[in-house]
């Protein structure tokens, strides 16, 4: 979708503790070849707050940043893919109890890691429609690992613990949002379902899922750029009009080269030298890429930034957005 008049104000994060990967390593809870091949330098880790807590604040923030008052939202929408905390807690209503009130609308959004960019196209498209109502957007994730669990969890990334918050509206901001396109295959998800017991022998198992891995990984390939590619053409600018780019901090074993190559990407235009000390905090990477471009003065009036991102599922997504102001922001602590 092409965008005209709809602004962010403030973006903000909340991250835990940076925990190094090196002594993970050493100490036997990080396998070092995977160490080795992927290159995180550090994943944050949350050890006591809900993920629902790491939402409040950093939404807090947020508002504090763009001088928004609480009274004056209208929405709060709630991205996660994880247990947000004890049984009961609802977190998109958490989260309005806790920084906007009685009377605001509040949804969740769960397109797995693809959340943020599914939540963002939601709410400009509620703006675009209420000129006075702003969105407040937060992204919350928080993996109930223990600390060797963690590290071998997921081998072609490092989940961490993190939120994010964004405000939207139709005032005026630091930045515009240009384009959003959130694509979405949903055929190949019975390929979790497969059960070897009900095959004669594991060859049949193994021979039926690769039938349907190939067409499966061909959708996920043409879909995450052809989400690019229309983003793009939305915002009417190419690859080469856009200043830094925004990816998911998965490992650089599970980058897809091809992809950077494909749109002229240099990896120096990525986040990842940032991101490789952060972890994939499952929602919430592309809001926390942006709000480090913003507060570490990396962008400037005139910029354009591409939010990329995908989601089990099957969900891909981009947003193009311009820099409008460079905010006189804050970092707080580690997080930038």
């Amino acid at each position: 979708m092409r965008w005209s008049g709809i602004h962010i104000n403030a973006g903000a994060m909340a991250l835990g503790r940076r925990e190094d990967t090196a002594a993970a390593v050493a100490d036997g809870r990080y396998d070092p070849d995977f160490h080795e091949a992927h290159g995180y330098r550090s994943l944050c880790v949350a050890d006591g707050a809900l993920a629902a807590d790491l939402a409040v604040e950093a939404a807090r923030t947020a508002l504090r940043r763009c001088g928004v008052d609480p009274a004056d939202l209208a929405l709060v929408v709630y991205a996660s893919s994880t247990p947000e905390g004890p049984e009961g807690i609802v977190p998109a209503a958490y989260l309005q109890g806790k920084v906007a009130g009685a009377t605001v609308s509040a949804l969740e959004v769960n397109q797995t890691c693809n959340s943020a960019l599914a939540a963002l196209e939601l709410s400009a498209a509620y703006a675009a429609v209420a000129p006075d109502g702003v969105v407040l957007l937060a992204t919350s994730d928080k993996h109930q690992l223990s600390g060797g669990e963690r590290y071998r969890a997921d081998p072609g990334n490092l989940d961490a613990d993190g939120a994010t918050a964004l405000v939207l509206s139709r005032r005026e901001g630091v930045a515009r949002l240009l384009s959003t396109v959130v694509l979405s295959d949903g055929r190949y998800n019975d390929i979790a379902l497969l059960d070897a017991s009900s095959f004669p022998d594991r060859p049949a198992f193994l021979a039926e899922y690769r039938r349907r891995l190939k067409p499966m990984t061909e959708s996920m390939s043409g879909l995450r750029r052809e989400s690019i590619a229309r983003a793009l053409d939305e915002a009417e600018v190419d690859s080469a009009g856009v200043n830094r780019w925004v990816f998911a901090n998965v490992g650089r074993m599970m980058i897809d080269w091809g992809l950077l190559k494909e749109f002229d990407i240099k990896e120096s235009q990525t986040t990842w030298d940032w991101g490789r000390t952060v972890g994939h905090t499952g929602t919430g990477d592309q809001f926390a890429g942006l709000t480090h471009l913003l507060e570490t003065g990396q962008v400037h009036a005139g910029d354009r930034i591409a939010l990329c991102g995908n989601g089990v599922g099957f969900s891909y997504g981009c947003a193009v957005i311009e820099v409008g102001a460079e905010p006189a922001w804050e970092t707080l602590g580690d997080d930038a």
